[in-house]
């Protein structure tokens, strides 16, 4: 048996203060619509493989790829979570994951509908309130790490709040599980 000392910061991850993840209505929404794409995929490429020469037919068997990728795509962004540790912030999953030092952050602005956290060498991340369940709490753990903050009372500049994925992405997982099931339907 061994014992290695490592100094602080160094190849270990810190004990994160808190972890975040997506609503949980966000959470369900991403597992019906990868569920309901595979499915409605499935049945499509089943119609197809009845008449696999018809003139549409190479249209309704990759149209489901892409839906699935949508669908995918989404699955994976809010399987994410958020972890505030005292040196920073990590957006990932268990086994990859990516962190930004605190050293890394000029300022972090606090808006009433999300922060934007603003890099020494440029560029910003903007963490969208409704990205993230217990916003409250998300602004109260980010604030006793070792960032400057600003307060500001009103909502965040539009080139900041396009930055959050929420609606957007919410809105691709419905559109993918209906124009799944309008392929399916124009492949029937």
């Amino acid at each position: 048996m061994s014992a290695i000392d490592l100094p602080p910061g160094m190849g270990l991850r810190g004990t994160a203060l808190a972890m975040f993840r997506a609503p949980l209505n966000a959470r369900w929404l991403a597992r019906v619509s990868l569920i309901a794409v595979v499915v409605l995929g499935g049945i499509t490429w089943a119609f197809v493989s009845r008449h696999p020469y018809h003139r549409h037919a190479s249209a309704q068997v990759v149209l489901p790829v892409a839906f699935f990728m949508f669908s995918a795509l989404g699955f994976i962004v809010r399987s994410a979570r958020l972890e505030i540790t005292r040196d920073g912030v990590r957006w990932g999953w268990t086994s990859l994951n990516f962190s930004q030092t605190a050293a890394h952050w000029k300022c972090a602005h606090v808006w009433s509908d999300g922060i934007t956290l603003e890099r020494k060498r440029g560029g910003t991340w903007f963490l969208g309130g409704r990205d993230w369940d217990r916003f409250e709490a998300l602004v109260r753990q980010l604030r006793r790490t070792e960032l400057p903050f600003e307060d500001h009372p009103t909502k965040a500049p539009l080139r900041a709040r396009m930055q959050s994925y929420g609606k957007f992405l919410d809105g691709m997982l419905v559109g993918s599980i209906v124009a799944s099931l309008g392929v399916m339907l124009w492949a029937a």
